[in-house]
C-alpha cells in the first residue's frame, strides 16, 4: 500500500478524517461545538485489535419529530486498539456507501484480517468488542433521565411522610 488512503466526511455534528498508511491507522475527529477540540487517534496497525461497521439508528442521525436528521452518514466505524496495557475503543460516524471509505475498509481488512469483524452480524461484532449498541445506550440514558428524578422524588415524599 504505497499511497496513504484517506476518507473524510463533514457532517452536522463534526468531521471525521481517517487515514490508512502501510503501518498506521489515523483517525482525526473534530466536533462542531464551542468547546470541542480536535482529537487524533494514531495507532500502529499491529495494535489494532478489532474493527466493525454498524448501521446507525434514527436518534444517531438526529432524526426526531421536528427534524428529518442528518443522513450524510449511515454507519458507525468502531475499532479497538491496544495502548500499552489498556484496550481502547473508538467510534466514528461514516458514510459506508462512499467509495473512499470502501477502499479504506477493504485495505484495512487486507492488512489486518484477524482484526476484521466485518463478517459478523453487527450485534455479534459489538458484543465481541465489548461495546454497547446504540439502542441499548439510548435505553440506559432514558432510564437515567427518568429514574434519577423519580428516585429523588420518592425520597422527598418518604422523608416528608416520616419527618
Amino acid at each position: 500500500m504505497p499511497e496513504p488512503i484517506n476518507y473524510f466526511i463533514d457532517q452536522s455534528n463534526g468531521t471525521v478524517d481517517l487515514t490508512l498508511t502501510d503501518e498506521r491507522l489515523i483517525a482525526k475527529t473534530q466536533g462542531k461545538g464551542l468547546i470541542d477540540k480536535p482529537r487524533t487517534t494514531d495507532i500502529p496497525l499491529s495494535d489494532l485489535e478489532h474493527f466493525c461497521l454498524v448501521p446507525t439508528i434514527a436518534p444517531q442521525n438526529l432524526v426526531s419529530y421536528t427534524s428529518v436528521g442528518d443522513h450524510s452518514y449511515d454507519a458507525e466505524f468502531i475499532f479497538s486498539y491496544r495502548e500499552g496495557e489498556q484496550l481502547k475503543k473508538k467510534r466514528v460516524f461514516v458514510n459506508s456507501r462512499d467509495e473512499s471509505f470502501r477502499v479504506l475498509l477493504e485495505n484495512l481488512g487486507r492488512e489486518c484480517p484477524s482484526a476484521s469483524l466485518l463478517h459478523l452480524e453487527p450485534a455479534e461484532a459489538q458484543k465481541q468488542m465489548g461495546v454497547l449498541s446504540a439502542s441499548k445506550t439510548i435505553y440506559i440514558i432514558i432510564g437515567l433521565l427518568v429514574g434519577v428524578p423519580l428516585v429523588i422524588a420518592l425520597i422527598l415524599i418518604i422523608s416528608k411522610m416520616l419527618g
